[in-house]
């Protein structure tokens, strides 16, 4: 499978109409966070994937940072969750 080659790791793209974060590029799997723990969308073990990869755009306006820190965020909230459990 080919994809665009110039994704980078910590820019936001739209993904299923709304803005996520690429977290990880592993074995030709493309993590994106919308900032939520335990959500998401992992692109690239379907042929029908890179045709989704090859037309992502760039999230104008959308700062990568706020939604990397809205996921910590839920993972700080879920640890808590559990540990009061």
């Amino acid at each position: 499978m080919t994809t665009k080659p110039n994704l980078q790791i910590g820019q936001a793209y739209i993904v299923d109409d709304k803005p996520m974060v690429l977290t990880d590029i592993t074995y030709g799997r493309h993590s994106f966070t919308d900032g939520c723990y335990g959500f998401g969308r992992t692109l690239g073990r379907r042929p029908s994937d890179s045709k989704i990869l090859d037309r992502l755009q760039i999230a104008e306006g959308v700062d990568p940072k706020a939604i990397l820190d809205k996921l910590q965020d839920s993972v700080h909230s879920m640890v808590r969750f559990y540990k009061n459990k």
